[in-house]
């Protein structure tokens, strides 16, 4: 019987649709904040891009809970390094060129952030069967976690300093997404203390 429409629909990959769901709508919060004012929208997109990251980490181990064809499995890995795309390339891009003053430095890092994000999810789809038990560069689900929690400590000294302080960063973590190193591959006790970390920076920052 023919589908009416194609992709998978089922509990598989729900996660990973929630982490871009997460991100476009912190986008869009952005965006709808440029007239009142892009600081005061901050705490709720920092959350946001945080619930993106925890998506991230799980969807796989969710995934495995079911049983799925061949061409689910790869249709989930596709899907994951698109949704990342999203969530940790073009989402955090988006809140570096909402908070730093747009100048040509800040777009060519933004510019160069984007550039070594979709470089790195590339190699790593045509490596990580060589490439089992670690990975080469760092992560792009890292920025949800450095992002976040670098604001939440910008926030708790002087706002100001975070437009100097994001394009740094950017530009550190778009260099380590490429950078050749080896990184061991997280296990379940490493994402558990991610997700405590969370769980306590998100109450936070909807608070402060």
């Amino acid at each position: 019987m023919k589908k009416f429409l194609i992709g998978v629909y089922n509990p598989t990959i729900i996660l990973t649709y929630i982490g871009v769901f997460c991100a476009v709508l912190g986008i869009g919060v952005l965006f709808s904040a440029q007239a009142t004012g892009v600081f005061d929208c901050l705490n709720v997109v920092m959350v946001l891009l945080m619930a993106s990251g925890v998506c991230d980490m799980f969807d796989g181990a969710v995934a495995r809970c079911f049983d799925r064809t061949e061409k689910e499995k790869q249709f989930g890995i596709q899907l994951d390094s698109l949704a990342d795309t999203v969530s940790f390339v073009i989402f955090p891009a988006v809140i570096l060129l909402s908070v730093a003053e747009f100048n040509f430095l800040s777009a060519i890092i933004a510019c160069f952030y984007v550039f070594a994000g979709i470089m790195r999810l590339g190699w790593f789809n045509v490596t990580t069967e060589e490439n089992k038990g670690f990975y080469k560069g760092l992560p792009v689900t890292f920025s949800s976690i450095v992002v976040p929690l670098v604001y939440l400590v910008m926030k708790l000294i002087d706002i100001a300093y975070l437009q100097v302080a994001y394009p740094v960063l950017f530009a550190c973590v778009g260099l380590l997404f490429i950078l050749n190193f080896k990184l061991k591959k997280p296990g379940m006790k490493f994402l558990l203390v991610m997700l405590a970390l969370a769980v306590v920076s998100i109450p936070v920052l909807l608070i402060i």
